[in-house]
């Protein structure tokens, strides 16, 4: 669950990350290649260090690790730390790898002053942005990377149900809200304070990374991918804007800048798009709410079952095989250090 550790007041930060495995989707390989070919068109982009802000416990840092001779974790969080160092070197070890392993603990804005300035190849930050200062996680990163090195910052959405009806996507927009954004809302100061900051940035224009700037005094070749981004309206945006301040700060407005390179994959049309559509039973739904969730906002059985009643009912209706196909929506920002 979704948690605000009281000393660090960063937000997942006394995650249960074998839990949150099993209530998200992994990073496709399709993904991994996206970033791959951008590097492949710039001749400096080497192969030695690579950072991963805003870590968890590393899971993203898995699709490279095969590639980079050194990987260092960085995030604020003990808790994700120690669960970072017993995952990875357990993941090495059973895929036969001798990646050298570091770990800080910081904020994305600080992360650099953790691990040295100008000693990175690529920087990653994977579905964390959104809890950070956008201009400063990209200062951030500049620092960071070497001359011709790689910023690479991804992140998915809410699902869709690409086979299903109005009603069904309704109910689990409904269910979304009575499960995860009403007791977020009703939390304390610093709670309410975060999802309203969350909301500004994954809110800024037409996909959750368009609050993120690419400075040219930084970055070359900027490049923007929005993988099933439909229409281009962020799905299920309405339940959010409620959320949003009056008048946005510049971290809730959109900074994708007329230089910027625009592409759009659509999985089952596009092989950089595969592995965001995969088929999904009725208890997958209670937990990626509960990746979401307040740890201190459980449910009794009794209240689950009523909680979840109108969802089992349309899922019942709709998905006799009992499983759904669910379709993700993922955006990435890519730039070359100048």
């Amino acid at each position: 669950m979704a948690s605000v550790d009281p000393k660090t007041k960063t937000t997942y930060a006394t995650t249960d990350w074998d839990q949150y495995r099993q209530g998200r989707p992994s990073y496709p390989p399709s993904l991994t290649e996206i970033i791959y070919s951008y590097r492949r068109r710039h001749a400096k982009a080497g192969w030695e260090r690579l950072v991963d802000i805003g870590a968890g416990s590393g899971i993203a840092s898995t699709n490279f690790m095969p590639d980079f001779k050194v990987v260092h974790i960085s995030d604020p969080s003990p808790w994700n730390e120690e669960q970072a160092r017993e995952f990875l070197s357990g993941w090495a070890h059973r895929h036969g790898l001798n990646t050298a392993l570091e770990y800080s603990q910081s904020t994305g804005e600080e992360a650099y002053t953790h691990t040295g300035e100008k000693q990175a190849d690529m920087v990653i930050c994977a579905t964390a942005a959104h809890f950070m200062d956008p201009d400063g996680l990209v200062a951030s990163i500049a620092k960071m990377l070497r001359p011709g090195g790689t910023l690479a910052v991804f992140s998915y959405w809410m699902p869709t149900f690409p086979n299903q009806s109005q009603l069904f996507h309704d109910v689990f927009a409904k269910t979304f809200d009575n499960m995860v954004l009403k007791p977020l809302q009703s939390g304390d100061d610093l709670s309410q304070s975060r999802l309203a900051k969350v909301v500004e940035r994954r809110m800024a224009g037409k996909g959750v990374l368009d609050s993120l700037p690419l400075p040219e005094e930084f970055y070359d070749d900027p490049l923007r991918v929005y993988i099933n981004s439909g229409t281009g309206k962020i799905p299920y945006n309405a339940l959010f804007l409620k959320f949003a301040p009056a008048n946005p700060q510049p971290g809730g407005i959109s900074r994708v800048s007329p230089g910027d390179q625009i592409i759009s994959y659509h999985t089952g049309t596009d092989p950089a798009a595969e592995g965001w559509s995969f088929q999904a039973d009725k208890k997958w739904l209670s937990n990626f709410f509960d990746t979401i969730r307040p740890p201190n906002n459980r449910l009794s059985e009794e209240e689950s079952r009523e909680a979840y009643a109108e969802w089992e009912q349309i899922f019942d209706d709709e998905c006799p095989t009992g499983t759904v196909l669910t379709t993700w929506p993922a955006y990435v920002v890519l730039a070359t250090r100048k």
